[in-house]
């Protein structure tokens, strides 16, 4: 089958030669249907700078959504047509031939795991952790694949900006205008926030915002982020700042756009695990903040915001490209140019 293999050192290939996975008694092939890219991490896994070690060469991608074709031996409840979140080539920390996963999205076949058989049969089995992602899409909603893998960024943001705690009249300023970035003003906005700032550095990435969620859009290369901010906020600053470009920084800068007892939380990755913070930056008292999310547990949220019409997931991308186009896809993104 064709995967996407990555070696570390800035290169993507998408290679013909690698064996399709072969199914354990409770393991399900699945055919992919669509993986999309997450600017991120997959950026930094391609070119090594991830602040955790992985082993190379290796199958990139975790946005995947594909068919069940074939049950093993002992699957009970999974059968063949569900439609699945998260399949992959090869499980995290385990190796296909030559190749180990980077998740392993990004191929034409992958597996999922019947857990519930699993945990009946064999109590004491600690299934692979990535199992708890890979959930099930109910066929009535005929939720198009492409769009479907757009519901894996906005599950983990839902629950992100749900465990903030924001709600009727927080004010927030989000650091990065990429679909992270949207997600969180869409969600913000959803919950109730005013006003809902977006910070970036390109006006092209900057409108699709406003059409997510964002009330005032900010290009920090031309304006003056600070003083725009206490325009917006009648002079207070905002009661979060939430960190999706990775960029440490503008993450220490941004300390002076908080309204005392505000909160500043990072959610994008960096490229390195020390972050500097001037605490001095920030009023005379406020909080810094190293939130996650709980993707599997916000799954029925957005299904349910799917089958009301509460979100278009068709907004929180640009392009959709074929498989043989995945280095194209990558260097789009790389040039800001998709997201």
């Amino acid at each position: 089958m064709k995967a996407a293999i990555t070696d570390g050192k800035g290169n993507v290939e998408v290679k013909d030669n690698i064996p399709i996975p072969d199914p354990e008694p409770y393991q399900c092939l699945c055919k992919m249907l669509a993986c999309t890219t997450c600017t991120g991490t997959d950026q930094k896994l391609i070119n090594g700078t991830v602040p955790w070690k992985e082993n190379y060469p290796g199958i990139l991608g975790h946005e995947s959504v594909g068919r069940v074709i074939k049950t093993g031996a002992k699957v009970r409840y999974i059968r063949e047509g569900d439609i699945f979140l998260r399949p992959t080539a090869c499980y995290h920390k385990e190796k296909l031939a030559n190749y180990y996963s980077l998740w392993g999205g990004f191929a034409e076949y992958g597996l999922v795991t019947d857990v519930k058989a699993l945990k009946e049969d064999q109590p004491n089995v600690q299934p692979n952790g990535y199992t708890i992602y890979q959930q099930k899409i109910p066929s009535e909603l005929q939720i198009p694949p492409v769009d479907a893998t757009i519901m894996i960024t906005l599950k983990e943001i839902a629950s992100f900006v749900t465990s903030l705690k924001i709600g009727l009249g927080s004010s927030v300023a989000v650091l990065g205008s990429g679909t992270v970035g949207m997600s969180i003003c869409y969600f913000a906005k959803l919950f109730g926030a005013y006003p809902v700032i977006i910070i970036g550095r390109r006006d092209a990435a900057l409108e699709p915002a406003q059409k997510t969620g964002a009330d005032f859009a900010i290009n920090n290369i031309r304006e003056d982020m600070f003083a725009q901010v206490r325009k917006f906020t009648a002079g207070t600053g905002v009661d979060y700042v939430i960190d999706a470009a990775g960029d440490s920084e503008l993450l220490t800068a941004s300390a002076q756009l908080l309204a005392p007892n505000g909160k500043m939380i990072t959610y994008a990755i960096p490229s390195s695990n020390r972050q500097v913070i001037d605490l001095a930056k920030g009023p005379g008292r406020w909080e810094l903040i190293f939130a996650g999310s709980n993707e599997p547990g916000a799954h029925q949220y957005l299904l349910d915001a799917v089958k009301w019409n509460f979100i278009n997931l068709k907004n929180f991308y640009s392009h959709c490209l074929p498989f043989a186009q995945l280095a194209e896809g990558f260097r789009l993104i790389k040039k800001k140019e998709a997201f």
